[in-house]
């Protein structure tokens, strides 16, 4: 029976699992550390082979026995991280069975199931693609965090820096005084100063920043510096489809139909807000999302690729995919 490990790395988290040639779930992991090759560098790539040794080690299956390893990763066009990758993966002895592609074209393989739409993912970062009728992708965003406007770690950012110019005036301000209760709880600390100082001295500063994002979205209701960091970001990812929607060799009518990945597009009010900045170019947004993990598309092209072993994603979900991954 041949065996597949597929890994998803993004910028705040890594998940990876091991199927079987009939598309068969038999192991997951999650990692909750980034594995961004730009961000990250040699600690992304020890925390990648660290984590496909962990996901074969766990059922007692040894690196030898895996047929191929697919990998998709964020910045995996950076030169520098790809080459630490390739010293990693030659440490452990799996280079020569290892398929490395970008994770947004890895999402795809597996959200987008006809090899048709748009995808739309935001999470720590964002990134718009879709592929044309000559099979080449098209995308819009995903230069990078520090560039990139409207996902989870620009939230964060905005929020933090909405507090820093406004440390004055933030007790007599009640959305400041909120915001800035929210990161103390989060980073169990009084000092805002302290916080700050934490965060960028973090090897996961990244990760930090972004995961203020899920509690500025949820306060966007009634708090209204939230609301207007909310819009803004959503405003800038609409930009994104919109430019996107004109790269596209489809057929389009009034309604949009999008697909979604990411843990911020997964919030209802982050996606209200979004389909609300797209409603002058489109009436009707419709979106689907999807619960199967990235890490089976990198796993499934690996598959193809070293085997010529075409899996399905029906056969994943036959397989049981549903194993939280």
């Amino acid at each position: 029976m041949k065996l597949y490990v597929g890994i998803d790395g993004g910028a705040s988290s890594t998940r990876g699992i091991l199927i079987n040639e009939k598309g068969e779930t038999l192991n997951k992991k999650i990692l909750d550390e980034g594995t961004n090759l730009k961000v990250y560098e040699d600690l992304a790539c020890r925390r990648i082979t660290q984590l496909i040794i962990d996901i074969c080690s766990e059922i007692s299956i040894p690196l030898s026995d895996i047929s191929a390893f697919g990998l998709g990763l964020a910045a995996i066009s950076y030169d520098r991280g790809r080459d630490l990758l390739f010293k990693e993966l030659d440490r452990i002895k799996i280079s020569d069975k290892s398929i490395l592609i970008n994770d947004a074209e890895a999402a795809y393989n597996v959200i987008c199931q006809d090899n048709v739409g748009i995808l739309v993912t935001v999470g720590t970062g964002v990134i718009c693609i879709a592929k044309k009728s000559d099979g080449n992708f098209v995308r819009t965003s995903g230069k990078g965090h520090d560039i990139d406007l409207g996902s989870g770690y620009w939230i964060g950012k905005e929020a933090l820096l909405k507090l820093a110019l406004n440390e004055s005036i933030i007790n007599e301000d009640s959305s400041l005084s909120e915001i800035i209760s929210i990161i103390h709880k989060k980073f169990q600390k009084d000092n805002f100063n302290n916080i700050l100082e934490d965060i960028s001295n973090s090897d996961d500063s990244l990760s930090l920043k972004a995961s203020i994002a899920k509690d500025i979205i949820e306060i966007s209701d009634h708090n209204d510096i939230a609301l207007g960091i909310l819009q803004e970001a959503t405003y800038n990812v609409a930009e994104y489809i919109i430019d996107l929607n004109q790269l596209v060799d489809y057929k389009h009518s009034n309604d949009l139909i999008l697909f979604g990945n990411g843990s911020v597009l997964q919030s209802p009010i982050y996606r209200k807000s979004l389909n609300d900045a797209l409603a002058f170019h489109f009436p009707k947004v419709n979106w689907i999302l999807s619960d199967i993990s990235a890490a089976y598309g990198p796993a499934m092209l690996a598959a193809l690729s070293k085997d010529n072993n075409k899996i399905t994603v029906k056969q994943i979900i036959k397989g049981d995919y549903l194993v939280s991954c």
